[in-house]
């Protein structure tokens, strides 16, 4: 979709914005757009051929900066202000620049022997943590192809590629890469693998059949025992007990599976067992509990660099704010939720935090931005697999 000045200009009208000023004339508004190009609060537009007029491609994005950046005015911000808040959200985190700098360093290294299967799957992992997943499975795709002897590899690539799945709501292609990883956990004859490949199914069917999903964990809990990934089975039972409205069991499970990830020194898995825990004190009210362990488990995510997790977590929060009344937080923590989906391409995650930034404005009785935040999300209907009739307003973070 694109969006041209004057069109940016005549939405920031209709929202009663003063980004672009209260002058009527066409010039005044123009200079103001140019201004805020001029000072890097807006991107640069694209020309065609210079006969037309400048234009925005994606124009959801450039709309909801407006936006931010009317807000921003109203809160007396200057310009500058302004330029150094957005540049102190692009500065990469330490761990993302580590993970660029390897990935440079592994690029040297397929240039001494292109063909390295396992120098490769390295780099998917690395591109993983970077939010960069369509170039990640992209590679996986080729080493499913080039690496159908290796079994044990093989496992390791068809786990990944679920994952990616997973994340792009691809359900069709993650039900199949979930049915080549149980046939090959089954041939290897390890328990092991065939329990995690159980826990990807059942996090593949959750949504859909949500009593075959569980018996699918529960067959996985049976094989696991003297795994750490038995945390990430009890985990996912946890979310179904949950949406059944078991809260006790649900926070049984979620225990069993803390308990788990802090004996095994498993941050990543500890920080998810957290945020979930907080998802649950949530929906039980316990707010200022479920508030506690979000903020620790989104201090741990940002640590690790875990995309999924920011995501899920900061829009977590943001629901927590709503529920309490405290808008303009809210609306801070569902924007940086949307921000860091778009990221790394989550359109179920997109759609939920732009319909919950509607209903914000709705409760805040700013009909128009509440409107136009609804019919950003109904973007993203498409790009999903799963039925809007399954899809659940609290997004928990898989395992």
């Amino acid at each position: 979709m694109k969006v041209t000045q004057l069109e940016l200009i005549e939405f920031a009208d209709e929202q009663d914005f003063i980004v672009f000023g209260k002058s009527k004339l066409i010039t005044s508004k123009m200079k103001s757009l140019q201004r805020l190009i001029q000072r890097g609060l807006l991107p640069k537009p694209k020309w065609e051929g210079g006969k037309f007029l400048a234009y925005w491609e994606n124009d959801s994005e450039i709309k909801e900066q407006v936006i931010w950046i009317d807000e921003k005015i109203k809160e007396g911000l200057s310009y500058r202000q302004m330029k150094d808040e957005l540049e102190s959200e692009k500065i990469p985190q330490s761990e993302g620049l580590i993970a660029e700098d390897l990935i440079l360093t592994i690029d040297d290294l397929l240039q001494i022997d292109y063909d390295n299967s396992k120098v490769l799957f390295i780099k998917v992992k690395i591109l993983y943590i970077l939010g960069k997943r369509e170039e990640a499975l992209k590679i996986l795709q080729n080493l499913e192809t080039n690496c159908k002897d290796n079994k044990e590899f093989l496992f390791f690539v068809y786990d990944k590629m679920a994952h990616i799945y997973h994340n792009f709501d691809a359900k069709e292609e993650e039900l199949k890469t979930c049915q080549k990883l149980i046939s090959l956990a089954e041939e290897m004859e390890d328990n092991e693998k065939l329990g995690a490949a159980y826990c990807d199914m059942g996090n593949c069917l959750r949504d859909k059949e949500m009593d075959k999903a569980f018996d699918y964990f529960q067959s996985s809990v049976e094989l696991l025992e003297r795994s750490d990934l038995l945390g990430s089975a009890y985990g996912s039972m946890y979310w179904i007990q949950q949406q059944k409205g078991n809260f006790s069991k649900a926070e049984e499970y979620l225990k069993k599976s803390l308990e788990i990830f802090i004996k095994s020194n498993n941050k990543r898995k500890e920080c998810t067992s957290k945020a979930n825990l907080g998802v649950l004190y949530y929906k039980s009210n316990q707010l200022s509990e479920a508030l506690k362990l979000m903020q620790e488990a989104y201090h741990t995510a940002s640590q690790l660099h875990d995309l999924d997790g920011e995501a899920a977590i900061t829009g977590n929060i943001g629901k927590i704010y709503m529920k309490r009344g405290i808008f303009p937080k809210a609306i801070e923590h569902f924007r940086q939720a949307y921000h860091i989906a778009s990221q790394i391409k989550n359109p179920r995650a997109q759609e939920c935090w732009l319909v919950k930034m509607s209903k914000v404005y709705k409760e805040m009785g700013n009909l128009k931005k509440s409107e136009f935040f609804l019919k950003e999300s109904k973007k993203f209907e498409e790009l999903s697999d799963v039925k809007k009739e399954d899809k659940k307003q609290t997004v928990a973070i898989s395992y």
